[in-house]
């Protein structure tokens, strides 16, 4: 399988550490915007312009979201091009053989992801390149599962949820242990247990705290003791939503 990798940030630089390394795939181009080099230490071609761009069986867009539009247009109508993202459609490609190949995980820098734990959510227009599709996870080790764009798209906004916002959470208790003088390395136990118990329960059921529990006097205290408004607001809501739910 012919591929042409476009976009060099943090999902294209774990594609191509991954797509080198699979005997099955030739690694035609690396599309990388303002590149300081024309060829990898692994002897693929880099470019920074889409004129340069050769034929490819695959042109796999690792872009932005808003970049993915103008970057498919720019490729041949003919060609099979696919999208790595969770919220855009596939709508978006107006070539026939459209598709989606978007891995279902956190990408950052200093960070290699054994791709053999990652699921790859795949939809593409035409059956036949759905098969392709389904080949190059079964390349990369991973997992896969095909679903529409409306599924995607709320499967995307759910991962946000408990990577992103979880993260930014885990960012304000940072900043709490710092203001106090505590490490954050405290909370790795606390954080792997609330991580690790969602393999025997359901999110609702491992619910603890005391806004499950209705404990007003813990939250009072909390909340006296919150200096950052925004903190306090989010410490405010989602207590409230813990309290409905229980």
């Amino acid at each position: 399988m012919k591929i042409t990798l476009i976009g060099g940030g943090k999902l294209g630089k774990q594609f191509y550490r991954k797509l080198v390394d699979i005997e099955e795939i030739e690694l035609v181009q690396w599309m990388v915007r303002s590149s300081k080099t024309n060829l990898t230490s692994e002897g693929v071609p880099v470019v920074d312009q889409m004129k340069e761009l050769m034929h490819s069986d695959l042109y796999l867009i690792a872009v932005p979201d808003k970049a993915i539009d103008s970057i498919a247009e720019a490729l041949p109508i003919e060609a099979f091009v696919a999208h790595c993202s969770g919220g855009v459609s596939l709508d978006v490609l107006k070539q026939k053989r459209g598709g989606v190949f978007y891995p279902l995980q956190s990408f950052s820098e200093g960070r290699i992801i054994d791709f053999s734990t990652v699921t790859f959510v795949l939809e593409a227009k035409q059956v036949k390149d759905l098969t392709l599709l389904q080949q190059l996870a079964n390349y990369f080790g991973a997992h896969h599962i095909t679903i529409d764009s409306k599924q995607r798209a709320q499967l995307h906004l759910a991962a946000v949820i408990v990577n992103n916002f979880t993260n930014h959470l885990f960012t304000e208790a940072a900043a709490l242990c710092e203001q106090n003088d505590l490490s954050f390395d405290l909370l790795k136990p606390l954080i792997q247990e609330t991580v690790n118990k969602l393999e025997a329960l359901s999110p609702k059921a491992a619910q603890t705290g005391p806004a499950v529990r209705n404990d007003q006097e813990t939250i009072t205290k909390h909340l006296k003791s919150i200096k950052n408004p925004k903190l306090k607001e989010i410490y405010q809501v989602v207590t409230s939503a813990i309290q409905q739910q229980s």
